[in-house]
């Protein structure tokens, strides 16, 4: 399936979600439960994990293979090799979507990067909307949602109308640690954007009622040509979309290398993109 036709509802608007590794114990599976039932979230929650009967209330399952329906989205808290063993039980499970928080893939050597080769190749044949790996998440506070690697409890606070789209996580903890001037319709934190791009969010958002602007913190272009195209999208709707792109030296440009695994780019072209395509263009952090 190419990815323009990928169906991303089930990513952002879920309405079951099966979390691989859950467990009692403080750890992002938990966290992700406790989330959902914090947001308030409508759908079936489904615990994953042959080690414990249930977590935060919620009754756990051995496997992906003995849920009692298929799930929308399966978030992935286990180790690359666990994660690898799961990502290919994802077809017949019949999930929609997945995200997986952990490294250690397209970013990290040869092994990591056929990892995620075989990961992008199960997504297409199966139409499975993949955010990361190597991301923080996803956010849908308007969905009452959220498979994003850390806890949250006031929707309420977190909800308004800016979607926010980051290669990188920090920037996704920094930008949520203070909603006291505005929130958020949705976040993504792309990660390695192995699936999911961020134009294809951009996309996304554009379409989005709840959005009425989006920020972007931009390490490199997955989709050039879809990129821009969702920047002029956004600008006929009406949706202002504020960019900030990183990489203007050498030292940044080789640790956005391992951190995403991708290139930056010519700066001084993409500039000039982004003033032709009507977008906002900001130099640092504060200023986005």
């Amino acid at each position: 399936m190419p990815p323009d036709s990928l169906n991303l509802e089930p990513l952002f608007a879920p309405r079951s979600v099966a979390v691989m590794g859950a467990s009692p114990r403080p750890s992002p599976g938990r966290y992700i439960v406790e989330t959902l039932q914090n947001f308030g979230f409508t759908g079936d929650i489904y615990p994953v994990n042959p080690n414990y009967d249930e977590v935060a209330g919620v009754a756990c399952f051995d496997d992906l293979a003995d849920l009692p329906a298929s799930p929308d989205i399966v978030v992935f808290c286990v180790s690359p090799e666990r994660t690898m063993d799961g990502f290919r039980k994802l077809p017949p499970s019949g999930a929609g979507a997945a995200v997986i928080f952990g490294g250690g893939y397209g970013e990290a050597g040869d092994d990591g990067r056929e990892m995620q080769r075989e990961m992008v190749g199960i997504c297409r044949e199966a139409g499975i909307a993949l955010c990361g790996p190597n991301c923080m998440g996803v956010i849908s506070p308007h969905a009452r949602s959220a498979t994003y690697l850390q806890i949250g409890s006031n929707r309420e606070a977190l909800a308004g109308n800016v979607g926010l789209i980051s290669q990188s996580g920090s920037i996704c903890i920094s930008m949520l640690s203070d909603v006291s001037r505005f929130g958020y319709s949705l976040v993504a934190s792309t990660g390695n954007e192995a699936v999911v791009s961020a134009a294809a969010v951009m996309e996304y958002m554009v379409d989005l009622p709840e959005t009425k602007v989006i920020a972007c913190f931009t390490e490199t272009i997955a989709e050039p040509e879809r990129y821009v195209a969702a920047l002029d999208k956004a600008a006929d709707a009406g949706k202002p979309v504020v960019v900030l792109k990183v990489g203007k030296t050498k030292r940044t440009k080789d640790a956005i290398a391992t951190h995403t695994g991708g290139m930056a780019g010519d700066d001084r072209v993409f500039s000039e993109i982004l003033r032709a395509h009507r977008t906002i263009e900001v130099s640092e952090f504060d200023e986005l």
